[in-house]
């Protein structure tokens, strides 16, 4: 299956550069600067959402965070 690309010009920091070029290695920097890009969209698209939900339902409560924060350390 072939799959269209259109080619992006963008500037980071030279270590930022450099850190994913060693990252990416054999994959290749399209492929990992597409994932990437994924990514940030799906935390842009999630941060939506509870944003959402915080204005429908209302914010988590401070007892209901904490119960979160605890239950997480413990893995």
């Amino acid at each position: 299956m072939s799959m269209q690309a259109a080619r992006l010009s963008v500037s980071v920091p030279l270590a930022l550069a450099e850190t994913v070029r060693k990252r990416a290695g054999t994959r290749g920097l399209s492929g990992f600067v597409a994932r990437a890009l994924e990514n940030e969209l799906e935390r842009e698209r999630l941060g939506a959402y509870l944003a959402e939900l915080d204005s429908k339902v209302g914010p988590v409560s401070d007892d209901a965070l904490d119960a979160a924060r605890c239950a997480w350390h413990k893995r």
